[in-house]
Parts: C-alpha cells; structure tokens; sequence
C-alpha cells in the first residue's frame, strides 16, 4: 500500500512564502506582505502587481490577467457569454487579423501548466501569457492583443453566431470535472448550480445583451494584471497605463459569490468511467477562513503538523500490513470558500471493507493515545531541515512557479511574506512545539465526522456505501456500552 499526503490548510509557496491559515485569534498582528511585490493602481480602478527577477534573468515573464467575472455573472439571456468574449479574441480582434492573432499566440501561450491562454470559471477569467525574455517588441505586441480582447472586444452579431457554430476553443479552458457525477452532486443548492462556464450560447442571444453582459461585468476596477519576470517596472507601468488606462466604466452592483454549501454527511455513491477500480473517499469539509495575522498561523500550523503525523503513523502501520494491491492518498484544498480534505482508497472490491476497517482501527488509536514525543521530534527535526533549505529553494524557484502560488495566495485571500520572516516565525513555532498541543489537535480532528463517497467502475453492480459507512462509524464511535466499558 502507498500513501501520499499534502498539508491541509498550509500550502508553503515560493514568492515569498505563502501563508494559508484558518482561524481568528485576539491581539495577533498582521503579517507584513513580501515588499518584492510591487503595486500599482490607474486612475480607472485598474490595479497591477509585478515581482521583478533579477536572480532569474533567462526565465519567461509571466503575464496573468484576471476579471472578477464568469458564468457566474451570467443571467439566462447571457448564457455563454462569459465564454464567447475569449473565444472571440484567440481568433481575431480589432487590430489583429485572424493570421496575426496565430502567429502571435504561438509566441505567448504558457507551455507549461496552465497551459491554456484563457480560463473561464465560475467567478474568473484568467488570461495567461508567458513570454520568452529580452524580446520587447513581443511584449508590447502581447499587451496590445490583451488590451484588444478585453478592452476593446468586437461585440456585433457576428461574433455570437460565429460562437454557436464554433467549436470549444483548446485555448480557452473550462475547469476540469464540471460534468462529473460528483461535482454536479457537490453544487447542488450553491449559487453555482445551473451556471456551468461554458455552456452554449442562448437561441435567442444579441448583441444588445453581450454589449450589457461585457459593460456591466469588463470594468477596469475588476481586473488585476500579475507579472513576473526581470522586467523593467518603470517601462512596464507606462505599458499597463497605455493599454488599459483608456477603459471606462466601473462596478455598480457586487459579483455573487461563488460559495459551496456544506457537504451533506450522508454517503453516496457514482458510477465513473474514469476510474478502474473501486475507489472510497472520506471527506473532511469545513469553511474556508482565510487570515493575516501571526497567532492565527501558529493555530494553523499546529493543525498542519497533526496532519504530517497522522499520514506518518498510517504510513508505518500500513507498510507492516498484508493489504497490498490498495492506494491511500491524503489531499486538501480551498475551493470556493470551503476547504475539503480527501483520504481516497483505491483497491478492488473485495479489499475496500478490510482497508477501510484497518485505516478506522487506526485512527482510533491515534484519537486515544495520540503520538510519542518520539515522533513529534523525529518530525521538528525534519521540518528544521526543510526550513534551513528555504532561502535557496525560493533562489532556485522559476516565475512558472513563482506566479502559480502567488494567484493562489491571492484566492484564497491570504498573504505572502518574504523569506526572512517566514523562516524566523518558522524557526520560533519549531523550537517552542508542544506534544501536548499536537495531540490535542490530533483528537479535534479525528473526532470530525467525515463523509463517504464511492466511486465504482461503470457497469459494475452498484456497491451499499451505507454498509461501509456504518462500518466506520462503528469503529471510530463506540457504542454507549462499551464506552462505559472502557472507563
């Protein structure tokens, strides 16, 4: 069996370092944002933020540029529109003939993750551009494409009908999954329900209600542009300014909020072309409550810590074990506004009741007994390790990476510190670690009740996922009696 964890809640990014913290505390003080990032905001509302790098002189410049708009914006009439006003720019703009847009986004769209030119989400657009260095001409052609597709976009008839006989565009991508059996199960009564990105333009659509769509939505006080890269800051900003210093307009109303509702304790079970073999998941769903402030990330990193020991023991106990053939993975992530974590087993029937009863057996004896000191120190140890490597891994960290966390950082509302402080704070929460502390942590989290999903293999007959969940339960919770028994 193998086993794989990420850190819930803390997601450690280079850029600064990146904190991610749930929890409020009284008296904390605000953590002080990398000064490396630059901010800068047009008389319009349009704000920008650079991180120049130097120490990375051969590295591509990243480019993003986000709207606070997507389907989610969309009223019925407006179906699709979030989706058509990219898919209109990768084909041609005002000032860009069809062959001048190819050979233009041959240049600039990311070969590496993410690998599209445009996203459209829920609650986003984002354009990504990566440009080779030492090429301005290339970067002012680049921002001046940009400024065509979302300052300047041809909104005419022509563009909707071209949408409706059009194909989905390569590089305009929609999140991956949308259509899953599961995620339409997990939107269910959330305000993203009904308003997939994507979706195909309304029979009767027209201009007047893409022209409403693009002038409510497309203001420059909801766009940021984030560049990263050994660029000249100076000469940059007089860019930005040129490109979309002329866009007018500006909010009147709130964008909804793109928020899940709390994932319902009930199991449930899919059937999955995706999947090959049967696969469990326990799911730990809590709100996402992002912070800035220094005691808050102590809590935070406490809970992350527990986290690497529950994954440590389970490894151990699980390598000595006779289950072979099955996987366990461990990940969390924010995703609107609620933060879920995933123990996923991947095995073949007839082994799922057996793992799921020997991972059960074991995390009860870790909510019991909790974990030795012995651990919790060989684990200091090799965080210490990891921290003093920190300042070198940030030296050795490209503007790929570098941008990725950062857009990260920023939503799920947190902050990114430079290195020094994030290895003092780091080195201090380290020293002063208590098993006490840990262990307590360890049983709030072994006592939140997860929820089963089962995912099986198309055609195969439909497992009781209400079976294996009552297993679990019996196991993690004892009955009254022998609770008494046991005291």
């Amino acid at each position: 069996m193998r086993i794989y964890m990420q850190g819930k809640y803390l997601l450690s990014a280079i850029g600064g370092m990146l904190f991610i913290m749930a929890g409020t505390c009284v008296q904390a003080e605000p953590l002080r944002p990398d000064p490396a990032w630059q901010e800068g905001k047009l008389e319009n509302g349009f704000k920008w933020q650079v991180l120049t790098t130097p120490h990375r002189p051969s590295d591509k410049i990243e480019i993003r540029l986000d709207i606070n708009a997507g389907s989610l914006q969309e009223s019925i009439p407006q179906v699709g529109f979030s989706y058509l006003l990219p898919q209109s720019a990768v084909v041609q703009t005002v000032n860009f003939a069809p062959e001048q847009v190819q050979a233009l986004l041959a240049q600039i769209t990311p070969d590496t993750d993410p690998k599209s030119l445009v996203e459209v989400s829920y609650d986003y657009t984002r354009y990504n551009l990566s440009l080779p260095n030492n090429k301005p001409e290339l970067l002012k052609e680049a921002f001046s494409w940009l400024s065509d597709a979302v300052a300047n976009p041809q909104l005419d008839e022509q563009r909707i009908e071209a949408s409706r006989n059009t194909p989905a565009s390569p590089l305009v991508t929609l999140p991956a999954g949308i259509n899953d059996a599961w995620w339409r199960y997990r939107i269910k009564n959330s305000p993203l329900m009904g308003h997939e990105p994507g979706q195909p333009i309304a029979a009767d659509a027209d201009v007047e209600q893409l022209k409403a769509f693009y002038q409510k939505w497309y203001t420059p006080d909801a766009m940021t542009l984030y560049v990263v890269g050994n660029v000249d800051r100076r000469a940059l900003a007089d860019q930005i300014n040129k490109a979309f210093g002329g866009m007018t307009g500006k909010r009147t109303s709130p964008a909804t909020i793109a928020v899940l509702t709390a994932l319902p304790a009930k199991p449930v079970n899919f059937l999955s072309p995706v999947v090959s073999k049967d696969r469990l998941t326990l799911i730990w769903d809590d709100p996402w409550h992002p912070v800035i402030n220094s005691a808050s990330l102590e809590r935070q990193w406490v809970g992350n810590i527990a986290n690497q020991l529950i994954k440590n023991r389970l490894s151990q106990k699980l390598s000595r074990s006779v289950l072979k053939g099955t996987i366990l993975d461990l990940t969390c992530q924010m995703q609107f506004q609620r933060n879920e974590c995933h123990m996923t087993l991947d095995a073949p029937l007839p082994a799922l009741k057996p793992s799921l009863k020997f991972i059960a057996t074991e995390l009860v004896k870790l909510n019991a007994d909790g974990v030795t000191s012995e651990e919790l120190a060989a684990l200091v140890s090799a965080n210490k390790d990891e921290l003093a490597q920190s300042i070198s891994t940030y030296a050795k960290t490209d503007t790929t990476e570098i941008m990725a966390k950062y857009l990260l950082a920023q939503k799920a509302g947190s902050v990114t510190v430079d290195p020094e402080q994030y290895q003092q704070i780091r080195q201090k929460f380290l020293d002063n670690l208590d098993l006490t502390i840990v262990n307590t942590k360890i049983h709030q989290l072994l006592t939140i009740k997860p929820t089963l999903v089962l995912t099986q293999p198309a055609g195969e007959p439909e497992e009781n996922v209400t079976a294996l969940s009552e297993l679990f339960d019996a196991i993690m919770t004892p009955k009254a009696e022998e609770s008494v028994k046991t005291h």
